[in-house]
């Protein structure tokens, strides 16, 4: 097949891509970036909060979350299962949807890489807490450019350094939850006491609202999809196995975080209260930097790449310049990581309150999602032929069902998420809406946007791509 075959025009602006090789990420490697994607610091921060809306009953809430979080992410595994993406959700868009709505996305992503600031202002500080010497602003910054500099060493290398952390992270953690269980006081498995449930249904609900966010990282696991050795057969395992090993610790740590000490000591509190009760100086000092450290760390290690690959296909399609997206010897986009470096390294020196720059982009956040999901409902009809032969194939109305209890959680999300917002966060929001819709009406009318489909059927041999049946 010749290059002018394989490079075949869809349509006006959208042109289909041939199979790139495959890549070398396999299942282990997969799983390691999918666990360090969704495990941050609210396995550590969040359970305290939690305890003061509903008392004993927090790690129920936490199993809710999870469940919650399931149903959001349960269409992406059959799509995963289906297809191979070079540019995750960017790439789902591109193809489904129109230049318009891509462009529009390709904006709204950027705004992924500031949440690489939360990471080095968090590490910084849970090491200042366990060697008070330790500048937490400093800390934060060298540990930043170390994973920085990991990441321009290509995939692989960030791979193999996310199987260690991770492993250590999950013993940590384990760690955590066997010493708690020695030492356990509390009732709380004792549904009918006053301390359970505390604020009733609605303090119940609530932590599960506070606690989801924590709970659905591991989509994020199909930006991969270049990267991995079998997509549609690894990508969706790895996103399945991440499901019972959270269950496993956010329930665990949730229990062990509430039934050792007294309530009023733990409301609000960060877990190292109880990590510091119940293990000895050493293991103390080893869950600190195996836990919340080793949390953060592979979340910050795994988001580079992960927010780097759909701006870098976004190049590609003329978003932004192509050149923006070059890649070094090592195959790693550089200069994108470059910016995503400098988004997180500015607030740590100067000391900006991250939350804030966070909370004033959630609506764009959440209009993300629905974009997401209305490219969801798209995949069997623009693919019907990888559809039909998806080891993940359902029938459609079962499929659509899905789709539609992955709506209604992300709307559910979307309402709790807005009450809180200020007039001025609001006002930010919606002006970063505006100019992100602006943007891709605008950019979409340039000749020098071509979408190229870059998303594949199957890990077949063959060099035969999985063409949209319509494109806009």
């Amino acid at each position: 097949m010749s290059n002018e075959q394989k490079n075949k025009v869809l349509s006006e602006g959208v042109v289909q891509t041939p199979r790139p090789p495959k890549g070398t990420l396999g299942l282990v490697e997969l799983y390691a970036l999918s666990i360090g994607q969704v495990i941050g610091a609210g396995v550590i921060t969040l359970v305290g909060p939690a305890l003061g809306l509903t008392g004993y009953s927090a790690w129920l809430g936490y199993l809710l979350a999870i469940i919650l979080g399931v149903f959001i992410i349960l269409p992406v595994v059959f799509i995963t299962g289906t297809l191979r993406m070079a540019g995750g959700y960017y790439s789902l868009i591109a193809a489904t949807t129109n230049k318009q709505v891509a462009g529009m996305f390709a904006v709204a992503q950027m705004t992924g890489m500031i949440s690489l600031s939360l990471f080095g202002v968090s590490l910084g500080m849970y090491i200042n807490s366990v060697f008070p010497a330790v500048n937490p602003t400093l800390c934060g910054i060298v540990l930043l450019t170390f994973f920085y500099i990991v990441n321009l060493c290509g995939v692989d290398f960030m791979a193999s350094a996310q199987k260690l952390m991770t492993w250590v992270l999950i013993a940590a953690l384990l760690l955590f939850i066997v010493a708690g269980f020695l030492k356990l006081q509390n009732p709380i498995f004792d549904v009918s006491g006053p301390l359970f449930m505390t604020n009733g249904i609605n303090g119940l609900i609530t932590s599960m609202f506070l606690y989801v966010y924590s709970t659905t990282g591991y989509s994020m696991t199909m930006n991969y999809g270049y990267a991995a050795k079998n997509a549609t057969k690894d990508i969706p395992k790895a996103i399945l196995l991440s499901i019972p090993t959270i269950t496993v610790l956010y329930v665990g740590v949730a229990m062990a975080g509430s039934g050792v000490l007294p309530l009023e000591q733990v409301i609000g509190q960060p877990l190292t209260i109880v990590a510091r009760e119940t293990l000895p100086g050493v293991l103390f000092a080893a869950f600190i930097i195996g836990g919340p450290v080793m949390a953060l760390t592979t979340t910050m290690n795994s988001s580079m790449p992960s927010a780097c690959m759909p701006v870098q296909r976004s190049c590609e399609d003329g978003w932004f310049p192509r050149s923006f997206g070059a890649l070094n010897k090592r195959g790693a986009p550089w200069k994108i990581l470059t910016l995503n470096y400098a988004l997180g390294l500015i607030p740590l020196i100067l000391g900006f309150n991250v939350n804030t720059i966070t909370n004033n982009i959630l609506l764009l956040n959440s209009v993300r999602s629905f974009l997401q999901i209305y490219a969801y409902y798209q995949v069997p009809s623009k693919f019907p032929e990888a559809w039909a032969k998806s080891r993940y194939h359902v029938p459609n109305g079962v499929y659509y069902l899905l789709c539609t209890l992955c709506l209604g959680a992300q709307i559910g999300i979307f309402i709790y998420s807005i009450r809180g917002l200020t007039p001025v966060i609001a006002g930010v929001s919606l002006a970063a809406l505006a100019i992100c819709a602006l943007y891709g009406l605008i950019r979409s009318k340039s000749p020098s946007i071509r979408i190229q489909a870059s998303v594949w059927a199957g890990d077949d041999e063959e060099d035969s791509a999985a063409a949209p049946a319509a494109a806009e």
